[in-house]
């Protein structure tokens, strides 16, 4: 009990923090960029699947064209984004939105990465119901486990689907503030370098 509340006394403070002082003015910055691009919206909102897979409206910054749907399951359908958008995606910039869903109890700062009902359906049928039962046992996360061991994004095969739930299990067996701290201080080192190096690449990768 100590450590759930410590754990939500911890995601309110770093959402507070990132929101009064990153968000503030990333998300102008973004609106203008986006209103000259393309005049694509400035956030994505789309429900996922939370804690004893409930759904709920999950926020992102809008990457993607303007019109242009989400990618179906399994990775069969790939767009163009735009350069900065793909420089977002990649280093997971796009995902600090999701502030506003830690202060509302949807999600966690560390935790399962949340999914899609569609992802979830294609990951069971590789891991079994009970694994993906166990899995939503717990808030999702912002970032965990998995993300650090480079589980994130995109499951090109079953073998990184299979790593990427056990490592959402393995957090959820072993949880504790000192992992949570571990995982929150990787993370943000690797955001950082992400995005730096994704920067000055010429290349926009598709997704």
């Amino acid at each position: 009990m100590l450590y759930l509340i410590l754990k939500r006394l911890f995601d309110i403070l770093i959402a507070l923090f990132l929101l009064v002082f990153v968000l503030s003015w990333l998300s102008p910055l973004l609106l203008i960029f986006n209103f000259f691009e393309d005049g694509r919206p400035l956030l994505f909102v789309h429900q996922r699947e939370g804690k004893q897979r409930k759904l709920f409206w999950c926020i992102k910054y809008c990457t993607f064209p303007k019109g242009v749907p989400h990618p179906k399951a399994g990775g069969k359908i790939r767009f163009r984004v735009s350069w900065l958008g793909a420089k977002m995606r990649s280093s997971g910039i796009d995902e600090l939105p999701q502030m506003v869903n830690v202060l509302l109890g949807h999600m966690s700062i560390i935790g399962p990465r949340p999914h899609i009902a569609e992802y979830n359906a294609y990951y069971q049928k590789i891991v079994g119901e009970e694994q993906m039962d166990a899995r939503h046992a717990v808030k999702p996360g912002l970032t965990g486990l998995a993300q650090i061991r480079g589980y994130r994004g995109e499951t090109p095969d079953e073998a990184s689907v299979k790593n990427r739930i056990s490592s959402d299990l393995e957090y959820i067996k072993k949880q504790s503030l000192a992992m949570d701290g571990m995982i929150f201080i990787k993370s943000f080192k690797l955001l950082i370098e992400s995005f730096t190096n994704k920067l000055f690449q010429k290349k926009t990768p598709n997704y």
